[in-house]
């Protein structure tokens, strides 16, 4: 393995067709969601996470023991990236010059991974924001609000995120859209290879339903049913939001970012909410989507999804959290 390609985008942002169609290149390997540098990054982190042993604490004392070493901090990050190419390499089993790292949620961690990876190749796909909470409804949350608190972070410090990231990452990385990828995928596909430094082939946008990777993370409803490109997917959102509430919920939400953000991403804000307000809605359904988004609302200042998850506290109650 020569050095691994990361894909930065929001979650439902089309990363996992990108992925495959990579995959079909014989030079680059990939598993379906590595997630393995996130942890690695928070390790001297004070906040992010929750253990039974003193999270904060103890990332305050890895940092203090990270910077005594002769180089500092440089000297950890150093040692990250020996760690982690030796696991992307195992996955390199035909010798591929590429492991590509597909984990949307990456975007924490951007400045983190271009300390450990300054020459790593970076792609960031955007997709049109109103499209991304349209497929998070339909595929995480069952086709109403209820799910929408879980996906905050996701939706309003992403993109910031991304667009930040970008901009630091610009010289050294590519940027493409999904609309573009599902409109013309030859074409974005083959620019990829061109900054790449590698051939395209015309089977990578053919073949990709072909590749198969192992893991449960990803796009749970991609991979199995997307055979082919479509732009079908383009207009699928204005089927999502198509009450009174839904259509007052979205248009909220993208007056509230900043169009810096959206320009940044290749969005023009003015026309995504023209857009918006084309919108046909009816009254029908709005009793049910108040009711949620007032469940999404508590759920979210009260983060009872942390207190009362069954995974959480199945553990907590049997830990003290100090």
């Amino acid at each position: 393995m020569k050095t691994p390609i990361f894909i930065f985008s929001l979650p439902r942002a089309g990363s996992t067709l990108l992925q495959r169609m990579l995959m079909a290149h014989p030079e680059i390997c990939s598993h379906a969601e590595p997630w393995i540098l996130l942890p690695l990054c928070r390790l001297n982190k004070s906040e992010g996470a929750v253990a039974d042993y003193g999270y904060s604490i103890g990332a305050s004392a890895i940092s203090e023991f990270t910077e005594s070493l002769p180089n500092g901090s440089d000297d950890f990050y150093k040692e990250l990236r020996k760690f982690s190419d030796s696991l992307y390499a195992k996955h390199c089993k035909n010798d591929e010059r590429f492991f590509l790292d597909k984990t949307p949620r990456y975007y924490y961690i951007i400045n983190e991974i271009k300390r450990i990876y300054p020459d790593a190749k970076f792609i960031f796909l955007f997709r049109n924001p109103v499209h991304v909470m349209s497929s998070m409804i339909n595929t995480w949350s069952n086709g109403n609000l209820k799910g929408l608190y879980a996906y905050q972070n996701d939706l309003c410090f992403g993109p910031v995120a991304l667009s930040e990231g970008f901009n630091l990452l610009k010289s050294n990385s590519i940027a493409v859209n999904y609309e573009d990828l599902v409109s013309d995928p030859n074409l974005v596909v083959n620019s990829i290879c061109h900054y790449l430094d590698i051939k395209y082939y015309d089977s990578m946008c053919l073949d990709f339903s072909k590749q198969v990777f192992n893991g449960r993370m990803g796009d749970p409803t991609g991979v199995s049913d997307y055979k082919s490109v479509s732009i079908k997917t383009l207009d699928k959102w204005k089927l999502t939001f198509n009450t009174h509430v839904r259509k007052k919920l979205i248009k909220k939400y993208i007056s509230s970012m900043d169009e810096k953000v959206l320009e940044v991403q290749g969005y023009d804000k003015s026309k995504v909410l023209q857009d918006i307000d084309l919108l046909n809605s009816s009254f029908r359904g709005c009793f049910t989507d108040i009711f949620h988004l007032l469940y999404c609302t508590v759920v979210w200042l009260t983060k009872a999804n942390i207190f009362f998850g069954e995974t959480v506290k199945r553990w907590a109650s049997k830990k003290y959290l100090s």
